[in-house]
This record gives C-alpha cells, sequence and structure tokens, in this order.
C-alpha cells in the first residue's frame, strides 16, 4: 500500500469516527428553566420580560413564566416551588408576606427605588375641593364619587393599606371595590371619557401618569406608605441552581423612568416582550453591567 493511498484511508475513517461520535452524541441537554412568578401588574411585566430576555440571550438561562398573585408569589418562593419572584415591594406594601417568609427565601437585591402607592385622582377635578384622603369625608365629594374607592385584586399589599387607610381617616360608607389591575384602568378610562370623577388605588412606576394626567391624593396621616423599594426574592435554593442569574439579579437594576418607559410600550404595543427587548438592546451600557459574573 503507497503512502498517499494510506493517508487517504487515515482521513476517512477520521471523518467516519467524528460523524459516529457526533451522531451518537445527540442533542445537546437543555438547561433547566428558571421558574419567575409574574402577575399582569405593568411594573412586574417590564421588569420580568427585561430580566427573561437579557437571561436568555446572554446567559442561555431558559425562563418560564408563572402566573401567581402576589400572596402565592411569595408562599411559592418560599417553599421552592418557584424560584424568583421580582415585584417584592418593601418595606410598607408587602410588609405581612415579608415578615411572614423571609427566614424562607433570600433577598437578592433592590431592582429599583422610588416605588410609590397612593389614591389618585383626574387632573380635572378641582384641586381646591379634593386634594387630600381627609377630604373625601365631604358629603359633596362622596355624592360625586359614589361612595367608591375604585381598587385592584384583593389582598394585595395596596388594597391592604387601602382598607387601613378607610378606617384611619373614617372613611364610613365608602366601598373599596375589588377588582383587578385592568379593572382599575377600565375605570379611570371610562371616567376620563365623560370627565366623571374617580378616585383608584394607583402606584408608580406605571404607565397610567403618561396616558391620562393623574395626581395623587395626599396622605396625611401615611397610611399609604411613602417611598417603596422593590426587590427581587428568591429560593434559598437559587444560588446553588442557578448560580450566574444570581449574580445577574445581584446587578441588575433599573430606575423607575426605566419601568415606565418599558410599560407605556408594552401597553401601547399590547407586547411586553418585545418593549423590554427594544429597552436591553437600546441600553447596552445597562445590559453590561447586569452581566458581571
Amino acid at each position: 500500500m503507497n503512502s498517499n493511498v494510506l493517508k487517504s484511508l487515515v482521513m476517512k475513517l477520521a471523518v467516519s469516527a467524528v460523524v459516529a461520535l457526533a451522531a451518537g452524541a445527540g442533542p445537546a441537554v437543555a438547561a433547566e428553566p428558571l421558574k419567575m412568578a409574574v402577575t399582569n401588574w405593568a411594573d412586574v411585566l417590564a421588569v420580568a420580560n427585561v430580566a427573561k430576555y437579557a437571561l436568555e440571550t446572554n446567559l442561555k438561562q431558559p425562563v418560564q413564566f408563572v402566573q401567581a398573585d402576589i400572596g402565592i408569589q411569595y408562599q411559592g418562593v418560599a417553599r421552592g416551588d418557584l424560584d424568583i419572584m421580582v415585584g417584592g415591594w418593601l418595606p410598607v406594601t408587602h410588609a405581612a408576606y415579608y415578615t411572614k417568609y423571609k427566614n424562607d427565601m433570600d433577598d437578592v437585591g433592590i431592582i429599583y427605588t422610588g416605588g410609590k402607592n397612593g389614591w389618585a385622582v383626574p387632573a380635572y377635578i378641582p384641586e381646591a375641593q379634593l386634594s387630600s384622603i381627609a377630604d373625601l369625608e365631604k358629603a359633596d365629594v362622596k355624592s360625586k364619587l359614589n361612595g367608591t374607592v375604585q381598587g385592584i385584586e384583593p389582598g394585595g399589599g395596596l388594597m391592604q393599606a387601602s382598607e387601613k387607610t378607610i378606617k384611619a381617616y373614617d372613611l364610613n360608607g365608602y366601598n373599596l371595590q375589588s377588582s383587578s389591575e385592568a379593572g382599575m384602568l377600565a375605570g379611570v378610562q371610562r371616567a376620563y371619557q365623560s370627565k366623571q370623577w374617580i378616585v383608584a388605588t394607583v402606584w408608580s412606576p406605571h404607565w397610567l401618569f403618561q396616558k391620562w394626567q393623574m395626581r395623587y391624593l395626599k396622605d396625611p396621616k401615611g397610611t399609604l406608605g411613602g417611598e417603596e423599594q422593590v426587590h427581587a426574592f428568591a429560593s434559598k435554593q437559587f444560588a446553588s441552581k442557578f448560580p450566574r442569574a444570581d449574580v445577574f439579579f445581584k446587578h441588575f437594576k433599573l430606575t423607575l423612568a426605566d419601568v415606565e418607559a418599558i410599560e407605556f410600550e408594552g401597553n401601547a404595543t399590547n407586547d411586553y416582550a418585545t418593549a423590554a427587548k427594544k429597552f436591553v438592546d437600546a441600553h447596552p451600557e445597562k445590559l453590561k453591567a447586569w452581566l458581571q459574573q
């Protein structure tokens, strides 16, 4: 056998071996999905979609959204059924949940500061007539509002604080109407269309302040809380199961303006995933900071 034939045979055998190995290897095993708790609140959808896009695109970490009410989110993270939640409001809004579950979960970090809860009214309502929660006691104000405070989902921190507020201000005869974020927003839209009076439970950041002129009512008794910080809370197993994602969330920071911009785009297009992608792609300096390992 001459040297050329031998070289050819060796080459064919080598190629065959590579093909056989490749065929036997099969597809790569996908990473375990990270279960992220979400609820259909604009701020949570904005933050969660940004984190999901950054993790999946840059760290190749699949993220699975799990819809759950806020109380179930805390319980699920504490039990390890959920890996992480990104809408933990402290020190007031979720104080009861935090106190109950804090020993069974990890505070991964503050995502943004400057959050605020309150009751708000359309700007066309004269401030001379209604500027404070205390003004709701006035008979004419109560009549124009039909004795109703438009709320969101029952059981949430804002609704719990609103129930305390009604008692603290002696707003006898007022009904805190449970609904949802979508129901609250629909109520505000209907009121604006006919310039009716409405008072709604709201929070910042939220895109509604960009769509409509709204103002918070003063809260002299402070029952709705002051400035809030929004935290990511993770299961006790999170750091060992998802070490790179754990480091990511320790660096994951947004501003109030960031969240509101993503919310506004997401609501306008009804596509929070695309809104999040556009934001991340437009802010490479933020992404670089988040991806420090």
